[in-house]
């Protein structure tokens, strides 16, 4: 549990800060605070529920739109493929169900702490340790969220927006702490530049397609590279 808090608590403390902005979209359009929490427990990540609560909010919202919310959550959460398969790939033969459990509550930050501690020291049970990175990490931004929905009232727009803009500078922070792992920093970066240049041809598919075509590349370059020695 110590090395867990040792590698998770700036993502905890950070998701705790990040996430009113998400409480404060959630009480614009109408969600109760179950229902942040829920829905923050479920994805954990704050640009799909970002965009879940912008159709929820637009001038031509209907009485479908929870539906067009959530095809937004699934479409924009499709990028964890990537991630789950990642992290299974470096985890003991623990079988659907157990490896399923240990990542279950995966999100872009935790997964930007478990998959450089895999690669480079492993602990004694990485399964509980990814179990527990996820889960608190996931709760943190339910606390956010639940916090950033009470004080809705009370939070300039001012405040949302710099809670907003903080967002790439944390992700940022979390890509350069893993210097020894250069090909992680080159696909990161990757993925920094190719998204947005693809986000007007493929809209939110972007997300997961171009993650996608870097992984297959980066695959494919690590197996063309010949081993040292």
């Amino acid at each position: 549990m110590r090395l867990v808090i040792a590698d998770a608590l700036v993502v905890i403390l950070t998701f705790i800060v990040m996430f009113l902005g998400v409480g404060q979209l959630s009480a614009e359009a109408g969600l109760s605070a179950v229902q942040t929490a829920v829905m923050t427990l479920l994805t954990v990540a704050a640009p799909a529920q970002a965009a879940a609560m912008q159709i929820m909010t637009s001038d031509g919202a209907t009485s479908g739109v929870w539906v067009a919310a959530m095809v937004a959550v699934i479409i924009v959460n499709l990028r964890f493929m990537v991630m789950v398969a990642s992290i299974l790939g470096r985890l003991p033969q623990a079988g659907f169900l157990r490896g399923t459990a240990a990542v279950g509550l995966v999100s872009a930050s935790s997964f930007a702490i478990i998959l450089p501690r895999l690669m480079s020291a492993p602990p004694a049970r990485p399964l509980l340790y990814c179990a527990l990175v996820g889960v608190s990490c996931s709760i943190s931004a339910v606390i956010g969220a639940l916090l950033g929905h009470q004080l809705a009232a009370s939070v300039p727009a001012l405040v949302g927006a710099a809670l907003g803009a903080m967002i790439p500078i944390y992700f940022a922070t979390l890509i350069a702490r893993q210097g020894k792992h250069k090909a992680l920093i080159a696909n990161a970066l990757a993925g920094a530049v190719l998204v947005p240049l693809a986000a007007p041809l493929l809209g939110s598919l972007s997300l997961l397609i171009v993650p996608l075509g870097i992984s297959a590349l980066s695959l494919m370059i690590g197996k063309g590279t010949p081993a040292n020695g």
